[in-house]
């Protein structure tokens, strides 16, 4: 009995100790929810602990996306600050060109969109400091888009699609291209060739394709070939030699880089300028033809072509008129009577229109030759009136390292060169910019020269020549220009003449 009652009052005692130690640590509570479709089961779900976790979480993905708000609209605004209220240019020197203007309101550009249009085009040519900023891009963000071109190591990248060269099948028509009938044979590819390429209009300061190569540290402009247009040419020459009469006319289709620089490996993605010259050749009726292709080919190991730019140095434009002067029977001036101007550091219109690391990485010598003779000249605008005193070339020190090739003038101009050289030969050359380099190099062959870019003649050519009793006239221009857009600069000064009849 007494035993029993001990044993009750020690569990009394336990399970007050018991009570008291529930009381002092409590568990957390739990939710049991009884599963409909499985017997016995139970889901612990401590409330408390989810629901801190999912504050905190929730905190912090306010703190991130408040941030990346402030950041963007910071970036934004910068931005919108920077293009709006800083300071436009007008000129990018190392494009060689007047930057977009402003365009004027009106209801018409407004409605049909061009006016919007042009406002975009305006502020994204005309950013502060464009120079500083595309450098930065060539430099360090182009690198990283590396469309490299084929499986050797020569670090090859293309800059458009390039013109895969097939075989072709010849079919002769007749053709009746304006007012120039002429007997042509048009180059059509069957179905598994590459079709022509669609005719792009050139830009102000000359034709290029968007086609570039750049390989072993060289820009090469891809020739995508004339099908047919070639022929349409010559009979633009041709029509002039008719109108003419005893002037000597003489046609001077220059070549690109790509006919002595592109590698054997790269073939493929070029047509042959060799074989469209050799078409035109042929297409000639009593016009001299000028081949300065193969005295180009002959010195092509030496620096006849700019590597970042499109234009050839002043070298090839020697070599071209030294064999122009052999064909038109007058002096030439070899290297010793001139003066030679070296100009480091040039990097011209290739990286321009590529933005290459590569080209802007290594520059290249500009070379230029200054006449030693005496010589006088005047420079008109483009209708030939307002004549003005200029120098044979221009200073390069106020230039941009991306401008040398402006040492030889601008295109929109008609220049009269009088000469020591008293043969009474007088020489007229249409052109485009790689015949601005010829100028130099004829001073010793004529005793007047007078320099007129086809692509901004305001005049009728024809009465144009005759008015300067011109002797010789030479049409000087590149295969890009003679078979592309910039032809129908010859053939539109042509209809004017037939037009005064």
């Amino acid at each position: 009995m007494n035993e029993n009652k001990k044993k009750t009052s020690s569990d009394i005692e336990k399970n007050k100790s018991g009570d008291a130690e529930n009381n002092t640590v409590r568990q957390e509570p739990v939710i049991s929810i009884g599963a409909s479709d499985r017997a016995k089961t139970a889901i612990d779900i401590p409330i408390k602990a989810k629901k801190l976790r999912k504050q905190r979480r929730k905190a912090i993905l306010d703190k991130i996306a408040l941030s990346n708000i402030l950041m963007i609209g910071s970036l934004l605004a910068g931005g919108f600050v920077y293009v709006t209220m800083f300071p436009h240019e007008s000129r990018a020197d190392d494009e060689n060109r007047m930057l977009t203007k402003f365009p004027k309101f009106t209801v018409k550009s407004y409605t049909s969109g061009e006016f919007t249009g042009s406002v975009a085009d305006y502020f994204d040519d005309t950013v502060h400091n464009r120079a500083n900023i595309k450098e930065f891009i060539a430099d360090s963000l182009m690198p990283l888009k590396g469309r490299k071109y084929g499986d050797s190591e020569d670090g090859a990248e293309l800059y458009g699609s390039g013109f895969e060269k097939k075989e072709v099948t010849a079919v002769t028509t007749t053709s009746k291209a304006a007012a120039v009938p002429v007997e042509t044979t048009e180059t059509f590819a069957e179905e598994e060739t590459t079709e022509p390429q669609t005719e792009e209009s050139a830009p102000a300061e000359g034709e290029l394709t968007n086609n570039i190569l750049i390989v072993n540290k060289r820009g090469i402009t891809l020739y995508g070939g004339a099908w047919g247009t070639e022929q349409e040419y010559a009979s633009y020459i041709n029509a002039y030699k008719e109108a003419l009469g005893n002037v000597n006319v003489y046609s001077m289709v220059l070549p690109t880089s790509s006919s002595f620089y592109l590698p054997e490996n790269y073939q493929n993605l070029a047509q042959s300028e060799k074989a469209d010259f050799d078409k035109i050749d042929a297409a000639l009726s009593n016009v001299l033809s000028v081949d300065a292709y193969s005295s180009l080919l002959y010195h092509k190991d030496e620096p006849i072509y700019s590597r970042t730019d499109h234009h050839w140095q002043p070298l090839g434009a020697y070599y071209a008129a030294e064999k122009f002067a052999l064909t038109a029977g007058v002096p030439f001036a070899d290297l010793s009577h001139y003066e030679t101007v070296t100009l480091p550091g040039y990097v011209g219109t290739l990286y321009m229109y590529t933005q290459s690391a590569t080209l802007l990485n290594n520059p290249e010598d500009f070379v230029y030759y200054k006449p030693k003779t005496n010589v006088t000249v005047t420079q008109y605008d483009t209708h030939f009136q307002n004549p003005v005193a200029a120098n044979l070339l221009l200073d390069p020190a106020p230039m941009p390292n991306s401008g040398y090739y402006m040492v030889f003038g601008s295109d929109e101009r008609i220049v009269h060169v009088n000469t020591e050289c008293k043969n009474g030969r007088t020489l007229v050359i249409f052109k485009d910019s790689y015949g601005n380099a010829l100028l130099p190099m004829l001073t010793s062959s004529f005793e007047n020269i007078y320099l007129c870019d086809i692509r901004y003649f305001e005049l009728n050519a024809v009465d144009f020549i005759k008015e300067v009793g011109a002797t010789d006239l030479l049409f000087a221009m590149c295969s890009f220009s003679a078979v592309g857009g910039n032809r129908t600069s010859i053939y539109n000064n042509l209809v004017k003449y037939k037009e005064t009849e």
